[in-house]
């Protein structure tokens, strides 16, 4: 795979419509968990062995890189139709403001410098409840889930040049709330 942009899509029609990109990732790793049992038979050698598969799969894409300063956004609104419960209104980066209440958390509307980056991941973008559903499009790849973001963790070091570490982990599904499938 050659590098390119992974995207993390906020599916939610009334907030949390945002689209955040990795530019620089250092690797992307992809857990494709099938839980099988074993029930060896007594006496029996390996071939007998009795295998079933009473649970579904699992993937988990986990991404890390480091929060550089960009030149550009890295968040836009999200106007992407990606089922019929997103809605297409996209939600608007000026809207976030700080506890006050009148002053806005990222001026000019733009999310650019490392720590603006990792502010945004950990407050605007963080999974709140069930109903945060999130899509992952992986560049060249055009591999695209839904799911949830399972854990967002940064190391920030203090040597020069001052940079993050971030690491993103996907847990792909089909959200289900108490009352049944958001996504259906």
């Amino acid at each position: 795979m050659t590098q390119g942009v992974v995207e993390i899509r906020g599916l939610n029609p009334q907030y949390n419509r945002f689209r955040f990109f990795i530019n620089n990732f250092n690797s992307i790793e992809y857990n494709l968990d099938t839980v099988v049992d074993a029930m060896p038979l007594p006496q029996a050698n390996d071939e007998l062995n009795v295998l079933t598969k009473t649970s579904g799969n699992t993937l988990r894409i986990s991404i890390s890189w480091t929060l550089v300063d960009e030149d550009e956004t890295v968040v836009l609104g999200n106007s992407v139709l990606d089922d019929g419960l997103s809605g297409s209104t996209p939600a608007n980066i000026s809207d976030l403001k700080e506890a006050d209440g009148t002053t806005q958390k990222y001026l000019d509307g733009t999310v650019n410098t490392a720590d603006e980056q990792a502010r945004f991941l950990l407050e605007d973008f963080q999974n709140a409840g069930i109903e945060f559903r999130y899509a992952i499009i992986v560049g060249d790849t055009k591999l695209d889930k839904q799911g949830v973001i399972e854990r967002i963790q940064m190391r920030k070091t203090g040597q020069a040049p001052v940079t993050y570490q971030a690491s993103l982990t996907f847990l792909v599904g089909d959200v289900v709330g108490v009352t049944g499938t958001v996504g259906a």
